[in-house]
Parts: C-alpha cells; structure tokens; sequence
C-alpha cells in the first residue's frame, strides 16, 4: 500500500461535552489528506456533500486518529441532520482504538506524536476553536493541517511495521485489513 491508497481526516468542532458525543458539537471544518493532496470541508450542505460523496466512493481504509469515538459520530451526525443520509465508509482504519487493543491504554496524538516522531502538535486551546474560525479561519485549518500530517506520518510507520513509541511501551500496529463496507 502507498500513500495515494488511504486518507486522512481529522475535524475541528465547537461546543459539546466529551461525555454525549456527538450531541451538541458544531462541526467547523474537515480536513482531508489522500498522498500530498489536502482538501477542507465545512458544515455548509454543499461541501458536507462532497465530502460524503468522497469518502462514500473511495474503497481504501480511512485513516483518522480516535476517529470511532469522536470524528466519525460527529460527521455522522452532520451528515444526517444537513443531508439527510448517513456516514459510508468502505474501510475505517482507527489509530487510537489499534492502540488500545495492543496495549491496553489510550494515548493522545501530542505525546504519540512526541515520543515516536520527536513533533509535537501546535499548542492549542480547542475552547476558542468557534471565535477563530470565526475571526481567523486559517489559524483552525493550520492547526488542522498538523494533526492530519501527524496522522499520516504515524500511519506510514503502521504501513511499513514500524514501532511506535507509547512511552513505557513500544507496539507496533496491525496492517489495514480490507473490510466488508461499513455502514455507520
């Protein structure tokens, strides 16, 4: 597998409690990498739908990090609020829920990111994520950007068996395994 053959993505959101996901968060952007070609979606109808529409007609895996958990009830959600259908993806491939079946613990993509590649993720306070998508969006699509890089990189050390660092623990994660598609 290459990099053309999977994406990235990763949202950005405002509002809503970690405790009722995906109730109450207000989805801002969705930031989309396939090989070195990036892509932002937003919440408006038209570009929800060419994102729907891309992730609906790629078969390779979608790569996100917590992705189970957070991204995708949260564009599920959207999708079937704005558009009226639902999250189609052909192969989901979950970084942190990988993690957790191999060792036992969750890990956040900064210290993953860190101890593994020696990068740290832009310093961020996600409680003002509305106000700068409001004021300053290209502050939101930076940071962003960076997690979706700091996604792929981890997962092209996945696709080549390399180790990752947890800091007490060094694992390395399964390759993608083509799926049955999944609908969500």
């Amino acid at each position: 597998m290459d990099t053309g053959d999977f994406i990235v993505i990763d949202i950005e959101t405002s509002g809503g409690d970690m405790r009722n996901i995906p109730e109450g968060f207000q989805l801002l952007l969705t930031g989309l990498r396939c090989d070195n070609f990036y892509a932002m979606y937003t919440s408006e109808p038209e570009s929800l739908a060419a994102l729907a529409d891309q992730l609906e007609s790629f078969s390779g895996p979608l790569v996100t990090f917590n992705g189970d958990r957070f991204d995708i009830p949260v564009l599920d959600r959207w999708f079937s609020e704005v558009l009226d259908r639902k999250v189609f993806i052909q192969q989901h491939y979950d970084l942190m829920a990988e993690i957790v079946k191999i060792s036992g613990r969750r890990i956040s993509l900064d210290n993953l990111c860190l101890n593994t590649l020696g990068k740290e993720k832009l310093k961020w306070d996600h409680k003002r994520n509305a106000e700068v998508w409001a004021t300053e969006p290209e502050l939101l699509v930076d940071y962003n950007k960076v997690d979706v890089d700091l996604t792929h990189e981890i997962f092209m050390r996945v696709l080549r068996s390399e180790p990752l660092f947890l800091g007490n623990t060094t694992i390395t994660l399964p390759l993608p395994s083509s799926n049955a598609p999944q609908l969500r």
